[in-house]
This record gives C-alpha cells, structure tokens and sequence, in this order.
C-alpha cells in the first residue's frame, strides 16, 4: 500500500448516483515508460474530499481516437479522504509492484503524434474525470466541462497536477509533466521514501570507450556521498543512446555513506557488480546517457555527455539537458572534477581523463569556468596525416592574437569528416592562452603538446573540417581542407558552404 491509500471493506459498494460530483481526480499518470510500455503504464487516482468514496465498479478509459474501458474494480474497493490508489495493468504486476490494483483492458496511448485521452469512469459508466493529453487535437476530444485545453506529456516522465488534486477542468492549468514518478505520493515534491534525490548517490566516473573492442570492458563507478545509509532495494542503473533503459535493477543490498561501488562488463577487472549487459554510448555523434533511478523511479543523478542533445534526455534539473558532459573519446574516462561533487550542472562537474581510477578517489581537476570567447582566438596549425602512423602524432595549435590572457578552458574541437556534430576534445578547467601565446593540443606521441588528447583528425581524402566551440558551444574558429568537391556541405566560420583549401 502506498501513501495515505486504504482499501476498506465495506458491506455493499455505494450506489453510482451522482458519482460524476464525487471528489475523485485523475491525480498522475504515466503513460509512456522508459523501456517497453506494455505493462508498465499506470494510473493515479485521488480523493480530494473529505469523506471515504467508494470505487467497486469503476473503470479506467483510455484510448488514442476513442476511448475503451478497462475491466472495473473489484467490489469492496474505497479510497479514503485524502488517499490514493494506484492501478497498473493486469499484465504486468511483478515489474510494476506499486500498484494498489491491477486491471486488465486500458493502455494509455502516447500521444506522440497527436492527443490521447484517458478517463474515469463509475460503476454506470458515467465519466467522473477526463484528462486529453499530448497534441495536436485531431479527434475531436473533449474533457470535463467541454474543456479543450491538452495535459503537455512528455517520454519516461509522468504527468500529475500541480499542485496536487488540483482540479479547475481546464488541463493546461492542472497538469504539469513532472521531473519524477510519485504514484502514491503528492505530486509536489520528490518522494523520500528510499533515498530520493538528495541521497548523494551518484555516479562519479564512466569509462565508455575502451581501446579496441569496447564489449565486456567498459564500466561505471558510483558513490554515496550522502549522509544515511541507502536500502538499494528497487534502485536501478539506467543508460542508453537514443533512450533511456534498466540495465540493472537491484533487488537487495545497503550502501553506507562513502561506499563506492564498481559496476562492470564481464571483462572488467576487480568489479563489485558484473553487469553482462552494460553498454554506453560513445556519445559520437549526439548525447548519451546515464541514470541512477531510486526506488520509486526518479533520476536520483543523471549524466548527459557528448552532443548535440537530439533525444531531448532530461538531467537531474527536470529539464531537457542543455549543459552537458564532453565526449570522452577513445582509452579516456569521464570523471567528476572533483570527487562526488555534483552541483547538478554536467558542463561544470565532468572533465575528461586519460588516467582512469575504477574503485578509488578521482584525482582532483580544476572545474571548468565558462568565459566566451570574445574574439582573437584562432586555429594556426596543424597536422592531420603525420608520416607512417597517425595514431597518437596529430596535432592543433591555437593562437591568441589579443594583448590579454584569454581563458579557453571548455572550449572544444570538433574535428569533422562530415559534420561538426561531435566534440571530441574539451579543454579542462584552469587552460589559458596568454597574451600572444600558443597553445598544442596533441596526442601521445607529440612532445610539443600542452594538453594530452586522444583524437583523430581526417585525412583530407575528401573536404574534411576542425572547428572549434567557445565554452557555451558558439563556433569560434573553423578551417576546411581536403580535396574538393564539398559534397558534405560543410560550412565555413560564415556558416557558407565552401570549398576547402587543398590536401595538407
């Protein structure tokens, strides 16, 4: 049982007269999980008044074009003032255990393309509360007191009005997409029941691309930073390139403030937890993911690295994720700045390292502090095909062509066959370009280089291009070189199509 719920026997249900005035809402909903739907999906129902309703008999309806009802309620099924009840589907009553009642026969549509709707209905079949949802509006429906406003919806989250039991008919007003899942819980807060999101339970460093093969060899390592030990029952370990899916839900375990805890592919070495079916992105060309979702479904932490952003994936803001982790790149790791820290902003708290630290303390870094360019910083040379090997000899200068010191730490080369999507190296916290000075970003093997990167740049076979983004991802700098025609469109610093200069 969850929240204030109660489910009291009674010795017959109530007549269904007048019940379209009982004060029962529509309180939550979520309708398109983050993994599969089926099964997943559930409704939130709340008696906002201030005497029991029974509820024997009553249906949930829902449909995409029209609405289908679901079987009833069992007999003897109430709601106590100011309770909740939760009610999953039939099909699935082990993967959702939160639910109060199962029913058979509702899915809720997703709303992707244009509005769903979802209803409340009594034992006669009479709505009791309508909420339309999603966009746009091409069916015809209508909610509760010939309202046409739209819930907004949105992937993985749930909606629920704000505040809770709010009921005013009009959907815009009422319902909010929140930033966490509270079935049996008010909906204006984020659930404390196991930990929540002021636990301090985060994850501290990932290790995404290994050298060569990355199955069976990359890992992620968390830690509580937090005061209270954590019960991981129900906790789970998400992660995905295009969505966000359980990898690994926990079904038993305490971790105690300052515990870390290695999770790893079958290959990592001295893991706590083998995970065989780990697997991160890259982050190549658009934004990866990683979650710590606590026991009730909300991202208790959550890591968005690499770029563009082009699933909308939404940090631990609630928002859709616009500060974001750099791309790590091949053999280095994505590790907090400083270890645990997590101010909740991932452009701060994440810097990149080519000396992993699986299962200790992250060697401390500079956090990055963001200063856009004002002009004067330009890309001055570099190397693209070194002779023999190119592995670990490419090379970019900067130079800063200013009477000032320029601070460039954040900022980020793209170094594009096709387009300037990725940014595969980011400068750390603390870089500065003194006045007429250089700057050598290289690999390995470059003696000359400043700061240390795995990178490979095109060869130029065709028109190939290195850009590089000031701290808020503004393009400050772009060359394009290789054999002509452009027939990837690649842009200039004018954002024009062009022609490049030649095979260096």
């Amino acid at each position: 049982m969850l929240g204030l719920l109660a489910l009291v026997p009674t010795a017959q249900a109530q007549t269904c007269d007048r019940a379209g005035a009982a004060p029962v809402v529509i309180n939550e909903f979520l309708s398109d999980p983050p993994s599969t739907d089926d099964g997943l999906e559930w409704v939130e129902l709340k008696n906002t008044g201030n005497s029991t309703v029974d509820v024997s008999g009553w249906m949930v309806a829902s449909g995409t074009s029209t609405f289908g009802e679901s079987d009833p309620l069992p007999d003897n099924t109430t709601i106590r003032a100011g309770a909740y009840l939760v009610i999953g589907q039939l099909a699935a009553p082990l993967l959702f255990p939160d639910a109060d009642e199962y029913l058979d026969g509702f899915s809720l549509g997703n709303a992707s393309t244009d509005a769903d709707g979802l209803q409340l209905r009594d034992c006669r079949g009479d709505p009791v509360d309508t909420v339309i949802y999603g966009g746009p509006e091409d069916d015809g429906w209508i909610g509760d007191d010939n309202d046409r406003t739209l819930a907004p919806v949105d992937a993985s989250l749930s909606t629920g009005r704000v505040p809770d039991g709010r009921d005013t008919d009009r959907a815009v007003d009422d319902f909010e997409v929140l930033p966490y899942l509270t079935p049996g819980d008010a909906n204006d807060g984020p659930p404390q029941t196991c930990g929540g999101p002021e636990s301090g339970f985060v994850v501290n460093e990932i290790y995404s691309d290994p050298e060569g093969s990355d199955t069976g060899f990359e890992w992620i390592e968390l830690l509580h930073t937090g005061n209270d030990s954590i019960d991981l029952t129900g906790w789970a370990l998400a992660m995905g390139t295009s969505s966000l899916t359980k990898k690994y839900t926990w079904e038993s375990g305490t971790l105690r403030p300052g515990d870390r805890l290695l999770v790893g592919a079958p290959y990592v070495k001295d893991a706590d937890l083998v995970v065989d079916s780990l697997s991160l992105g890259n982050a190549t060309s658009s934004s990866d993911i990683v979650a710590l979702l606590d026991c009730r479904g909300f991202p208790a932490d959550t890591l968005v690295y690499g770029g563009p952003n082009e699933d909308a994936f939404v940090d631990d803001t609630g928002e859709i994720a616009t500060r974001l982790a750099p791309t790590a790149g091949e053999a280095t790791a994505l590790q907090r700045a400083i270890d645990g820290r997590d101010t909740n902003d991932n452009q701060v708290d994440w810097v990149t390292t080519t000396e992993p630290s699986p299962g200790k303390e992250n060697p401390r870094v500079e956090p990055v502090q963001c200063v856009p360019s004002g002009g004067g910083v330009v890309i001055n040379e570099f190397v693209s095909d070194p002779d023999g090997a190119d592995e670990g000899l490419e090379w970019v200068e900067l130079y800063n062509a200013t009477d000032d010191a320029v601070s460039v730490a954040g900022w980020a080369f793209s170094f594009g066959t096709s387009d300037y999507a990725s940014k595969q190296v980011v400068l750390p916290g603390g870089t500065e370009l003194p006045a007429g000075g250089f700057l050598v970003v290289g690999g390995e093997g470059v003696e000359e280089a400043q700061i240390v990167a795995a990178f490979s740049i095109g060869n130029g076979t065709e028109t190939d291009g290195i850009r590089l983004f000031d701290c808020e991802g503004a393009a400050v700098d772009t060359v394009l070189y290789g054999n002509s025609p452009n027939l990837d469109l690649m842009v200039d610093d004018t954002e024009l199509v062009v022609e490049p200069y030649g095979d260096p």
